[in-house]
């Protein structure tokens, strides 16, 4: 696709993304490697509007309260110089102009200049359900590597864009480390959604002012160990060895031993039954 390219290029792409949420006790209980923090995610629906394919308000409000909160959380500061955007990006003319003026208005209202703005539809197309996926991988990549990819199928952002507050590059550059990524998904005929997410610097450090640096070391602790079983886990899938965990056929109810009456359902594996009705509840109507 080419987002924000005077060239529009609306392109269908096939994916699948999933990431692993829990909450923070439960990672530091485990020991997993924290590669972000997802803050809140806000939904809003677009409401009244002439077409049920145009673009709506909806998403002035999820991504006002996204930014805001990151504000709220972190400060001005690291706001302003240390968060980008994973725009939609769908590489259509009314998304290029719209979704470009919402980031203006906000950049605007929040002092922020030189946003960046990276757009992964740029790479795999719209994957549709996964899309938001795509932009959550590239955004874990940006925190790790120090890359902001850029928009690398246009040669220009159109002229009608509104990115004067914004930096929709068209090549990759490295950045400083970053600690806020907004994830936006831009609904042209409905809901709207925007995540605030942090990085893992940030997330560890939040973890630690909850936790106490005594958890955090044992944290570490466990890390160690469950790194250690990735790797040797990685070495023995490279050589084609799997201590597969999935069992076939392994706790499944076998239909030939369900017992039925009128009155309930009974299953071998287990000691109880399941009780029919055995009562008409609108006995006052029949």
């Amino acid at each position: 696709s080419r987002p924000f390219g005077k060239n529009c290029g609306f392109t269908m792409g096939e994916g699948a993304q999933f990431v692993v949420l829990m909450d923070d006790a439960l990672a530091l209980e485990m020991g997993a490697k924290v590669l972000a923090s997802v803050a809140d995610v806000f939904i809003n629906a677009d409401g009244y509007k002439k077409s049920i394919t145009a673009p709506g308000p909806g998403n002035y409000i999820t991504m006002a309260k996204s930014v805001a909160l990151a504000e709220q959380v972190l400060g001005k500061e690291a706001l302003q110089q240390r968060s980008f955007i994973l725009a939609h990006g769908s590489s259509t003319p009314q998304n290029r102009v719209t979704e470009s003026l919402i980031y203006h208005k906000i950049a605007e209202c929040f002092n922020i200049e030189n946003w960046p703005v990276a757009a992964p539809k740029a790479y795999v197309g719209h994957t549709l359900g996964p899309a938001s996926g795509d932009q959550m991988a590239m955004a874990l990549g940006i925190f790790s590597e120090n890359i902001m990819p850029g928009i690398t199928t246009i040669d220009k952002v159109a002229d009608d864009v509104h990115n004067e507050h914004l930096n929709i590059a068209t090549e990759h550059w490295h950045c400083h480390d970053m600690d806020i990524a907004f994830i936006n998904s831009k609904g042209f005929g409905g809901n709207n959604a925007t995540a605030t997410v942090f990085s893992p610097k940030v997330s560890l450090a939040m973890m630690e002012k909850r936790y106490g640096s005594e958890a955090m070391q044992e944290y570490q602790q466990k890390l160690v160990s469950v790194e250690q079983a990735q790797q040797i886990y990685r070495d023995n899938a490279n050589k084609g060895q799997f201590n597969l965990i999935y069992k076939f056929g392994e706790g499944m109810v076998n239909e030939a031993d369900i017992e039925l009456t009128t009155e309930s359902l009974k299953f071998a594996e287990f000691k109880n039954g399941i009780a029919l009705p055995t009562k008409n509840p609108f006995d006052d109507m029949v």
